[in-house]
């Protein structure tokens, strides 16, 4: 039981990560002509899926807490960690790149960011108003 709905709360986040996975193959030509890197694209793309599913399942574990701080704490770990991670991510792009940084590549990932977060949060706030609300 817990698996399958394990499967069914991260489908959302796994449909994105193959989505973009997709589009970045698929039409990675196309991107690199209009200055998006499509390398960085993906390796946003998987650092991004990778973050959301280690705070996603933070998240879930905090609700089953007792103390109702432990969630509020869960959800500010998760955005402190997720930041952390992505501005190191980024400031090594931008050293090792040098010139040749794509930053239309860094904008794609920062919508990324936008639409894992906002994926994160419904679906935490689905299960947390199936479990009852506090």
């Amino acid at each position: 039981m817990a698996t399958s709905f394990n499967k069914k709360a991260i489908a959302p986040l796994a449909v994105v990560f193959l989505l973009v996975n997709s589009t970045w193959m698929l039409f990675g030509k196309f991107l690199a002509d209009k200055g998006i890197d499509p390398l960085v694209v993906g390796y946003g793309n998987g650092i991004l899926f990778i973050l959301s599913l280690g705070v996603f399942f933070m998240q879930k574990k905090s609700l089953s807490s007792n103390n109702p701080n432990a969630f509020v704490r869960s959800v500010m770990a998760g955005t402190a960690i997720k930041l952390v991670v992505i501005a190191a991510a980024v400031v090594i792009y931008v050293y090792v790149a040098g010139e040749s940084k794509s930053r239309y590549a860094i904008y794609v990932c920062m919508a990324l960011y936008f639409l894992y977060t906002f994926i994160e949060v419904k679906t935490i706030s689905r299960i947390n108003k199936e479990n009852g609300s506090r």
